[in-house]
C-alpha cells in the first residue's frame, strides 16, 4: 500500500482517556511524514482552536478538518466553511428547551469567534465544558449569539446512552440538518453535506491524493464516512458500534496503548 494522508480524530482515537498522547514518539513520526510528503490530517469534531491547543508544542506541517468537517484550515489559513443557517440552529435550540426527551442538555454553540453554552460556570459541567472549548462564555438568551456557527453540540452528562435522544433530533430536523453522536453522551447537529470525509476531501482536491491512498482512524458515529470513505479507514479497537459497522479494519491497540501510533509505525515501516 501507498499511504500518502493520515487522519485521526482526537478524543478517544488519538488521545488516550486522560487526553494525553506519547508527543516525543509522534513528534519523530511527524518529522518523518513531513520528510517523506505524508500529509498528517487532525480530523475532530472539536473547535479549532481547541486542537490547536492540543497539538501545542508539536512542531511541523499538521491540517486540521475541524468542526465535523465545518471547517477546514491549512497554515491557519481557511480553506473551506460551512456555517449553519441561523434559523436552523435557533430551532434546535428551542427544541432543547421544549421536548421532554431532551430535557437538562448542554449546548455549545461552535462558532468562528468564540464558543456559547447555557451552562454557567459555577457549575461542575462548566469545567468539562471548557476544556473542549477556548473562548467559552455563557449566554442566557442562545439564540441571540451574532456569531457564524458551524456546529451546535448537545450533550447529556452522565448519560451514557442518546441514541433516543438523537432518534428525536433525526426525526425532528430531517434532512435539514446532520446529527451524529459524538462520544461523551454528544451529538454534533451540522450540516447536512459537511462529514469528516467530506472535509478530506477538499484537502485531496488541493494535494492530489485520492481515498486509496487515504488512512484514517476514529471512534464513533462521527467518523463513520471518513471510515468508509478512505481505503484504509480503522475503527479504534475501543470504538463505539457505529464507527466498527463503518469499515472492515480494526486498529490491534486501543487508544489508550497508542493504537494509531502504533499504526502510523507500520505505515513508515511498510513504506521504507
Amino acid at each position: 500500500m501507498t499511504i500518502k494522508l493520515i487522519a485521526s480524530d482526537i478524543d478517544g482515537t488519538f488521545l488516550d482517556d486522560q487526553h494525553e498522547f506519547d508527543r516525543q514518539r509522534f513528534q519523530e513520526q511527524l518529522d518523518e511524514m513531513n520528510h517523506r510528503g505524508i500529509h498528517f490530517v487532525v480530523s475532530s469534531g472539536n473547535q479549532y482552536q481547541h486542537c490547536l491547543r492540543v497539538m501545542d508544542g508539536i512542531n511541523g506541517d499538521l491540517t486540521y478538518v475541524v468542526e465535523d468537517g465545518g471547517l477546514v484550515v491549512e497554515n491557519d489559513q481557511v480553506l473551506d466553511s460551512s456555517p449553519i443557517e441561523p434559523e436552523l440552529w435557533q430551532s434546535v435550540v428551542a427544541s432543547m428547551a421544549s421536548k421532554l426527551v431532551l430535557a437538562n442538555g448542554v449546548i455549545v454553540l461552535s462558532g468562528q469567534k468564540g464558543a456559547y453554552t447555557n451552562v454557567t460556570n459555577s457549575t461542575e459541567t462548566w469545567g468539562r465544558t471548557r476544556y473542549f472549548y477556548e473562548m467559552l462564555t455563557h449566554s442566557d438568551r442562545l439564540t441571540d449569539v451574532d456569531d457564524e456557527i458551524y456546529k451546535v453540540d448537545v450533550n447529556w452528562p452522565g448519560v451514557g446512552d442518546v441514541r433516543d435522544k438523537h432518534a428525536t433530533l433525526v426525526g425532528e430536523f430531517g434532512d435539514q440538518l446532520a446529527e451524529v453522536m459524538s462520544g461523551y453522551s454528544g451529538i454534533d447537529i451540522i450540516k447536512p453535506h459537511v462529514t469528516k470525509a467530506y472535509g478530506l476531501e477538499q484537502l485531496q482536491r488541493i494535494w492530489n491524493v485520492s481515498m486509496a491512498e487515504t488512512m484514517a482512524f476514529g471512534d464513533n458515529q462521527n467518523d463513520a464516512a471518513m471510515l468508509q470513505d478512505a481505503k484504509y479507514g480503522y475503527a479504534m479497537k475501543n470504538a463505539a458500534p457505529e464507527a466498527k459497522a463503518a469499515t472492515s479494519f480494526v486498529t490491534p491497540l486501543d487508544n489508550n496503548h497508542s493504537g494509531v501510533l502504533d499504526m502510523i509505525d507500520r505505515v513508515l515501516i511498510d513504506q521504507l
